[in-house]
């Protein structure tokens, strides 16, 4: 998570009368497993990023003092990008709408580790996706609020049209009060969706961004890669796998050799992976699948080449364990697309 996340979070609590140090002390009592924090020698007050574990910990004490479940609206209302840095600058001057959705996808973990964001398009529209399963009902909550209303904010100062068609799906039921969610989102918001999720016309993507300077945007993407890639410690060890599966495109490694690439044992990758609540498998699913839905959106590449690309030795087991993902098929992806 971006410090200047964290940095919202304590203004508001102050705004409550709750300290930064009643905050932190909260964070000492609540029973969260300090070696993610203080025994890392990371310090959570200084540091660019928090990883997703450490900002999970100080984001659930954090809306257990705030005591209101509108936190992640009011926390991402207030996020600049100019003040997110290279990644802001890097969103800022991007050309169109559909740069932006791009660049959150490349860097959803540095801004918000826990939750995944994918694009998927249906039809005329497309939707920016979010997940956060694993996490309790109120920090998924936090997350994608947090998410949303810093999206919302942003696209009114730097593509306004855009928004005019679009719609917002939350997950959760609707408030008593919802005129917060209305002064941010409009009216256009379906709660107790099936997803979390923002739904674009296909043609909003095309709306040109006012700061857009492609020259400057390539100099910040590079400069958030080197970023990223220098940030040792922003990196649980799943996202490590993650960055190391992703590097090879296709013909992936095996867990061993991933576990080589990162200096472990394999005992040790897979215990780790264990204990930020997920697997080898589970991530290499992920990579496949997000690559899939990229290969079959944005190409016209035959679904036994893509099978090929993702390293399946048949277009029968691609099918099968896209099937398992989504619960579609390849192609019923690309049939929604012509349609």
């Amino acid at each position: 998570m971006h410090q200047y996340i964290f940095s919202h979070i304590v203004e508001l609590l102050d705004e409550k009368g709750i300290s930064k140090e009643d905050w932190l002390s909260s964070l000492n009592k609540s029973g969260t497993d300090k070696p993610d924090i203080d025994k890392s020698g990371i310090d959570i007050e200084n540091t660019p990023f928090l990883t997703a574990v450490q900002a999970d910990q100080v984001c659930s004490v954090a809306i257990r003092l705030y005591g209101e479940d509108n936190l992640g609206i009011k926390v991402g209302s207030r996020l600049k990008m100019v003040s997110l840095g290279m990644f802001g600058y890097a969103l800022m001057t991007s050309s169109t709408v559909e740069d932006i959705l791009k660049l959150l996808l490349r860097y959803n973990r540095a801004v918000l580790p826990s939750m995944d964001i994918e694009v998927e398009r249906v039809s005329s529209h497309v939707q920016l996706k979010s997940k956060g399963d694993h996490l309790p009902p109120d920090l998924s909550k936090f997350y994608t609020d947090t998410l949303y209303s810093g999206l919302f904010e942003n696209l009114k100062v730097l593509a306004p049209h855009c928004l005019s068609s679009a719609q917002l799906h939350l997950r959760y039921k609707e408030p008593i009060d919802s005129n917060l969610h209305t002064a941010v989102f409009g009216e256009q918001i379906t709660f107790s969706a099936a997803d979390c999720a923002v739904v674009f016309e296909q043609s909003a993507l095309c709306e040109p961004i006012k700061s857009s300077d492609p020259i400057a945007q390539d100099i910040f993407r590079r400069q958030c890669d080197r970023i990223l890639a220098n940030d040792t410690h922003a990196g649980l060890v799943s996202e490590q796998v993650t960055r190391e599966l992703l590097s090879f495109h296709s013909h992936f490694p095996t867990s061993a050799v991933v576990a080589q690439r990162l200096s472990i044992s394999e005992s040790t990758l897979q215990r780790k992976l264990a204990k930020e609540g997920t697997k080898f498998q589970q991530l290499l699913d992920q990579i496949r699948y997000r690559l899939a839905l990229e290969y079959l959106q944005t190409t016209d590449l035959p679904i036994a080449e893509i099978a090929a690309l993702l390293d399946y030795d048949n277009p029968a087991n691609f099918r099968k364990a896209f099937k398992r993902w989504s619960s579609t098929t390849p192609s019923k992806i690309r049939d929604n697309l012509k349609n």
